[in-house]
């Protein structure tokens, strides 16, 4: 897969309202977008997400594509947008131009506050590819309304997109720890994962860092290891203010927590 900036592209801006706590689908050639959002709770807070609906064939990018490929960019008015969540991605492509995503319709559940009573849009941008690739840039706009009603439907379809997030870390599926190369170009990461199950699936990801794919998971005891190499090191970075995270899926499970990096 090419980066975009080098790929055929075709560029399209599309924007879709409804008075509604869901916005009309808006379609492109690889895949259609609307915005979820519920009405608010007392406290101002909101449930929400971003509904990804690829069509055949087609696939869109991780948080960290992982060397190729941008990751989706998601801002929001009318509320405050305080996080995004991603499930687990694949390993996609191949060995000479590999990138990090998804090959199916994906759920990102978001979480607002702070005036998510009224009209809130989302404004997106993101890349589906297949043959090419085509960023998508769209203005989804809803009005979730003040009265506390929730459609079931849309409730529950946050709640399945929740549910999709990796899990939180536990004895036997956990990071241990990773450790910088000498040149600080990898980043060898141990962590403790079923046994039992399928070969594990390492990712990195954290802003303003940028990784690559991960090499092949190998035991250290009763540990596994991988070595990730890191695309871009920033010069000054706080790991304790932001630190990495470690997101794993062995076979149907997944896990995602900070990793310590000495």
């Amino acid at each position: 897969m090419k980066r975009l900036q080098t790929a055929a592209i075709a560029l399209l801006f599309l924007s879709s309202a409804a008075s509604a706590a869901t916005s009309p689908w808006v379609e492109t050639p690889g895949g259609d977008v609307r915005l979820v959002v519920l009405p608010a709770e007392t406290d101002g807070s909101a449930r929400a997400m971003l509904d990804i609906r690829l069509h055949d064939g087609w696939k869109t990018y991780w948080r960290d594509p992982g060397g190729s490929g941008i990751p989706p960019s998601i801002t929001v008015s009318g509320a405050t947008l305080t996080s995004i969540g991603f499930p687990a991605p694949r390993r996609l492509g191949d060995e000479a131009n590999h990138y990090i995503g998804y090959d199916a319709p994906v759920r990102l559940p978001m979480k607002l506050a702070t005036a998510a009573r009224g009209t809130v849009t989302a404004t997106i941008f993101l890349g589906v590819c297949k043959d090419i690739c085509i960023p998508v840039q769209a203005e989804l706009t809803v009005e979730p309304g003040g009265d506390g009603f929730t459609n079931p439907l849309e409730e529950t379809a946050i709640a399945a997109a929740e549910a999709t997030l990796p899990g939180m870390a536990g004895d036997g599926f956990r990071p241990l720890d990773g450790h910088w190369s000498a040149d600080g170009k990898t980043i060898s990461v141990r962590f403790e994962a079923p046994a039992d199950a399928a070969p594990t699936d390492v990712f990195l990801s954290g802003a303003p860092f940028e990784f690559g794919a991960a090499g092949p998971v190998r035991r250290d005891g009763n540990a596994f290891v991988a070595d990730i190499p890191v695309l871009h090191r920033p010069k000054v970075f706080d790991l304790a203010k932001n630190p990495i995270q470690l997101t794993l899926r062995s076979g149907e499970k997944t896990m995602e927590a900070p990793l310590a990096v000495e």
